[in-house]
């Protein structure tokens, strides 16, 4: 799988929010990603996620001597007040649980120095991939639960104001169909014979001649004190 073939999430989150030379904590970079892009604009670069395997891949995909890779077990940021300009969330807030969100959000806000702003890319509507997610559970499943209470959580952070909503997408790149089922459904040789079916004509569907292309909607806010 070749998430984001076209940079869209950069493309965004640049021509929102001015990383040059800044000093970012991107919370929930799983295998580093868009901590690649990143790390291209901004001074430095701290990532952190509670996933230790995806922090191993990441390491080695990421090698720029301007990043840091950090666990997170506890899901907790330990540093220092103010210690960063700006906090990325990269689709990660809506992961965190949801008696502990706002707790979560709040914690970041306390590391961003005077006038920095807090980042927040989360899932969107629609496009393909949402609909495989939601359908048929692959990936992470439905997050429009965690999707609903992140929004809620950005608008209660107290002192901090959102900024617009900004609509994009993004693109997955599978080599075929076997592809996004080893990636996105674990077990599905397991699954009854017509849901198996029902996936491969779903994606088929979606076949090209680069491979089975999907998308998904996302959403970027932009949170500033005042």
């Amino acid at each position: 799988m070749f998430q984001d073939p076209t940079d869209e999430y950069i493309r965004t989150i640049t021509a929102h929010c001015d990383l040059a030379g800044k000093e970012v904590l991107e919370v929930g970079c799983g295998t580093g990603r868009i901590t690649r892009d990143l790390a291209r604009h901004a001074r430095r670069v701290v990532a952190v996620d509670p996933d230790e395997t995806a922090l191993a891949k990441a390491r080695s995909a990421v090698p720029a001597p301007n990043v840091q890779f950090l666990p997170m077990p506890d899901g907790v940021l330990h540093f220092p007040p103010a210690s960063f300009d700006v906090v990325i969330h990269t689709l990660s807030l809506h992961h965190v649980p949801l008696d502990r969100m706002n707790e979560s959000l709040r914690a970041a806000a306390g590391l961003v120095r005077d006038g920095g702003v807090i980042v927040v890319v989360e899932p969107g509507d629609g496009g393909s991939f949402t609909e495989a997610k939601e359908r048929f559970g692959a990936g992470s499943g439905d997050e429009r639960p965690g999707r609903e209470a992140a929004i809620r959580a950005m608008h209660g952070l107290d002192g901090w104001t959102v900024g617009e909503t900004v609509l994009f997408r993004v693109r997955f790149l599978f080599a075929d169909e076997d592809d996004f089922i080893a990636t996105k459904l674990p077990g599905f040789g397991e699954k009854p014979e017509a849901f198996q079916q029902e996936v491969r004509e779903f994606l088929a569907r979606h076949r090209t001649a680069e491979g089975v292309v999907l998308d998904a909607g996302r959403r970027l806010n932009v949170l500033r004190r005042g």
